[in-house]
């Protein structure tokens, strides 16, 4: 497991050099941006407007990255043949697939960490020229770690998939398991509610199987200031991580048996 950190720095640099990176980066900061114009329009919500856009922008286009970055890096690495180039160095395919989330989820993680830098600085901004901007809530800083931890699991997801299959169809599944992910709560109560034994089965344990993406969204709470409970967070980090750390072992078990040939 030597090679994970030169692998996962090297993966960090070439997605830094990614063109279509950098220009959903510049275009999420523009959308973050936009919240200063959007609250002109408002004067009683101000606060509440701030935060579902900015939250908005930041919740759309982060994950939206790290489904573009995770689902393509391998698929491109073995369409390339460069592949074999880096199997055939004293490194593990465990040590490769591991690297390369790392230096994934390094590239996206500071890209969250700027736009949410950016964020907190707006509502501070508000605070001091404004005289409805509340400005930073602990709701904020809540909503921000739920979406990192959204981005860690989505990675996962995605990377589990990428390692079986090509990127069109990696990302069009974890793309689906992240919507379904969103909407576990209400798949579970539809099964609840289902007179029909084999349904409600079925409705139960896909929401105990899929990744519930929608226990790490707080982004609603956010915009009322409602609080979090220690505990919640903490099953929230650690549903994460433990779903992140099966679809790791799931991943290079996969990759440790793919015939590239």
């Amino acid at each position: 497991m030597n090679g994970i950190v030169p692998i996962a720095l090297n993966g960090f640099r070439e997605a830094r050099r990614n063109r279509v990176t950098l220009v959903i980066f510049v275009f999420a900061l523009v959308m973050v941006l936009t919240v200063t114009v959007s609250v002109e329009f408002t004067v009683a919500t101000f606060d509440r407007v701030m935060t579902d856009v900015g939250l908005g922008v930041i919740g759309l286009i982060m994950p939206a990255l790290a489904l573009f970055l995770s689902t393509g890096l391998i698929p491109r690495e073995i369409e390339r043949r460069t592949i074999f180039m880096l199997v055939a160095r004293p490194v593990s395919r465990s040590a490769f697939v591991i690297g390369r989330y790392v230096g994934n989820l390094m590239t996206v993680g500071f890209l969250l960490l700027v736009m949410a830098l950016l964020f907190i600085a707006q509502l501070e901004f508000s605070h001091l020229t404004s005289a409805f901007g509340g400005g930073l809530h602990v709701a904020h800083l809540v909503a921000l770690y739920g979406q990192l931890l959204e981005v860690i699991l989505l990675t996962a997801v995605a990377f589990a998939f990428a390692t079986v299959s090509s990127q069109y169809v990696s990302s069009l599944v974890a793309t689906c398991l992240y919507f379904i992910g969103h909407m576990a709560e209400d798949l579970f109560q539809l099964s609840e509610r289902s007179k029909v034994l084999p349904l409600k089965a079925l409705g139960k344990a896909l929401y105990y199987v899929l990744p519930n993406f929608d226990r790490l969204d707080f982004k609603d709470r956010a915009t009322y200031f409602d609080p979090t409970s220690a505990s919640e967070l903490l099953g929230a980090t650690a549903y994460t991580v433990a779903y992140t750390v099966l679809m790791l072992v799931v991943a290079t078990a996969i990759f440790e048996r793919r015939d590239f040939k």
